[in-house]
């Protein structure tokens, strides 16, 4: 399966606006959303990637929930809208979106903010794929028949103190 099983991911470039919001990260993350970033990592060095579209069973929307919080230009408060413009542009530049309308697109959201990040684009709601951090998925928004959790990690800093072993 892994052979024939591609993705496509849509294409940002390193000079792009909005790169730290699409690439994905050249640190390691460390935090409570780290998820979010060590999942596209992977995704992105992994075999099921495919640059031809035409050969994806699925699309990968590159957008970080996480960074788009923290981006200035966007925060918390933007999002909603930067989400509806970014699917507005993709549907319009490429034809895949519209073929099933969404539903066979996902995307990833680990922070709470990707809760009500889809709120102003319903359709992408009912019919793209949610990959989400375990604790979102008791929100509306989550479907479960389609909808996906992803464990959420926190890596940690420094000198880890290994767990003390009890004797019984």
């Amino acid at each position: 399966m892994q052979n024939k099983f591609k993705i496509y991911v849509y294409p940002h470039k390193a000079d792009d606006a909005f790169a730290n919001i699409f690439l994905p990260v050249d640190f390691n993350p460390s935090g409570n959303y780290a998820s979010e970033s060590y999942f596209k990592k992977a995704l992105m060095k992994s075999r099921l990637i495919t640059h031809d579209p035409t050969k994806a069973d699925f699309f990968f929307l590159p957008f970080s929930i996480a960074r788009l919080r923290h981006d200035s230009r966007v925060n918390v408060h933007g999002i909603q809208d930067f989400i509806k413009e970014y699917i507005s542009n993709i549907s319009q530049k490429y034809p895949y979106w519209n073929r099933t309308n969404g539903a066979d697109h996902f995307y990833v959201a680990c922070h709470s903010a990707g809760r009500t990040a889809m709120d102003k684009v319903e359709h992408v709601q009912v019919n793209a794929i949610q990959v989400v951090c375990s604790s979102s998925y008791y929100v509306s928004s989550h479907v479960a028949h389609k909808d996906v959790s992803l464990p959420q990690i926190w890596p940690r800093q420094g000198n880890l103190v290994a767990p003390i072993s009890v004797e019984r």
